[in-house]
């Protein structure tokens, strides 16, 4: 059931503040997780439609340019954010009953953004002048630096952290409409790729107006007295340094190829980019919603609560992460054939090496929230910054070598290794949740589901079949075993998916046989009345 926090309509002056900030419900962690997984549902049909168009219409060139400015663009952004994309989610979350305290706060927030993304900013044309390779693409460069303001103050922390996931889907849904309407009016030849670089700025960063505008439904700054930024400041930093080198390692594979190869290999590890980034957004839907909920259980020691949450949580990530690796080694061409065409059929090897990053990603996210909620944002932001410097290492010594394949092993290897040191971090609470996770039978499950999916598709010789065919053949296939195999392992995320059927089928079961002894106690009675038995 919903939470309804018993306030009155948002909006109504009041000599005194508000005990609690709106008239809006926080839902439940199922219906948040809902919301999320249609937002994440809309994330993977959208690049279907719109890669296999933009890839065929701009080739790996222009996809290359586009890529290439986001990526850099990105790395300004994350300097300028200072970590409030996971501060102001949890500070928020904490005082999200106090209005007051909360308007405060977001003003205070607000400020500090403000003025780190002046100077950012300011550093951002500074470069957009004096280097070679963004001076080049001056025109699509600039547009990715209004992405930065609008980055900045979009306030999806905000929201995220009043769980105001019905609103974020609905407006997700509706922009990525309005994008997929203007790439197919105005891309359609190959120097197109500034129009469609205007429309990635739009879908992405457009929608944070609205957040802006929406704002004063929630908090109410006329009346936040004295404001005391400074306070920010300590907590703030090692979020900054985490967020920062995490930002930076995820999207280290696309600016190193960028600065050390050509522009064909970025548009050719680009379509390997967007499909790793779709998977981790559809694998990661559940642990989006978790870090408000799980600051707002560790405020208040709910201890149970949180490894419960968490344990969920993990098996639903290694169920469709090693999904997802298997997936990967064996459909990578029909993928690439289908959303990429002839032109990228060089990116099925490196995609085939990207498989690890999402799974491990998607837990490194998981952990990641462990850490926040519980305070070690310290040893969170050591970690993030050993695994940014691990990164860079491997793609200076992996690209001249192998080009976009060495990207890939880079960004798996790197997401590999942070997992293993954030697993040790978190070692005292995993042992704590132990019992709720079934990792080697998804393991298992998934390496006997890809071999005789493997074998299948060698005898059937569906590799000389249609991409299409190809592709739906091996998935169907290979979901149908590994889902079998779970079921045979009794795995605790399918079974605790499966078990209301089970209950409604048992008390179905049970209502049918109520129902016939009934009937035949009826019917007993009425032979008893007609002197048949008594």
């Amino acid at each position: 059931m919903s939470e309804r926090q018993p306030t009155k309509p948002v909006g109504q002056p009041s000599s005194k503040p508000a005990k609690h900030p709106t008239d809006v419900r926080i839902r439940s962690v199922k219906f948040n997780v809902l919301m999320n997984m249609i937002v994440t549902t809309s994330s993977v049909i959208f690049p279907l439609i719109t890669v296999p168009y933009v890839s065929r219409v701009l080739s790996t060139g222009g996809t290359g340019h586009v890529a290439f400015a986001q990526s850099v663009a990105s790395y300004f952004s994350l300097v300028a954010l200072l970590g409030v994309t996971y501060y102001g989610v949890r500070v928020c979350a904490r005082v999200r009953d106090d209005r007051a305290e909360l308007s405060r706060t977001v003003l205070e927030l607000l400020v500090i953004l403000a003025c780190s993304t002046t100077m950012v900013f300011a550093v951002y044309l500074a470069c957009l002048f004096t280097v070679p390779k963004m001076n080049a693409q001056f025109g699509l460069f600039a547009l990715f630096g209004l992405a930065i303001w609008l980055s900045s103050f979009g306030v999806e922390w905000f929201y995220q952290a009043l769980e105001q996931y019905e609103y974020i889907t609905v407006r997700s849904v509706c922009f990525k409409l309005l994008a997929l309407v203007l790439m197919f009016a105005f891309v359609r030849q190959r120097g197109d790729y500034a129009i469609y670089g205007l429309i990635v700025v739009v879908a992405g960063y457009g929608s944070n107006m609205l957040n802006l505008l929406r704002l004063r439904r929630f908090v109410d700054f006329r009346n936040c007295g004295h404001l005391n930024i400074s306070r920010h400041f300590k907590p703030m930093l090692w979020f900054t340094i985490a967020s920062i080198s995490s930002g930076m390692y995820i999207q280290v594979d696309i600016v190193m190829l960028g600065f050390l190869g050509t522009t064909d290999m970025v548009g050719l590890y680009q379509l390997v980019s967007k499909i790793k980034s779709v998977l981790v957004t559809a694998v990661n839907s559940v642990g989006n919603v978790m870090l408000p909920r799980l600051s707002y259980y560790q405020a208040r020691r709910k201890e149970r609560q949180a490894g419960e949450l968490i344990a969920k949580n993990m098996n639903f990530v290694m169920v469709f992460g090693s999904a997802i690796i298997a997936l990967l080694i064996l459909l990578a061409d029909p993928i690439v054939a289908l959303l990429g065409g002839a032109d990228f059929a060089e990116s099925a090897v490196p995609l085939r090496f990207v498989g690890i990053a999402v799974m491990c990603s998607a837990m490194n996210i998981v952990l990641a929230n462990v850490m926040i909620s519980k305070g070690m944002e310290r040893t969170w932001a050591m970690v993030n910054a050993i695994g940014l410097a691990l990164a860079v290492l491997a793609n200076v010594l992996l690209i001249p070598q192998l080009g976009v394949v060495g990207s890939a092993i880079s960004i798996s290897l790197c997401e590999a290794l942070m997992l293993a040191m954030r697993s040790y971090v978190c070692r005292g609470f995993l042992v704590g949740i132990r019992t709720s996770i079934d990792p080697m039978r998804i393991l298992l499950s998934a390496i006997a589901a890809g071999c005789l999916t493997r074998g299948a598709i060698a005898i059937c010789g569906a590799e000389t079949w249609n991409a299409f065919l190809w592709l739906m053949f091996g998935g169907f296939l290979f979901a149908l075993i590994y889902g079998i195999a779970l079921l045979l392992c009794r795995e605790r995320f399918v079974m605790a998916m499966l078990q209301p059927v089970f209950n409604r089928l048992h008390v179905r079961k049970t209502n049918d046989e109520n129902n016939a002894y009934g009937a035949s106690n009826a019917s007993d009675g009425r032979y008893a009345n007609n002197g048949g038995w008594q």
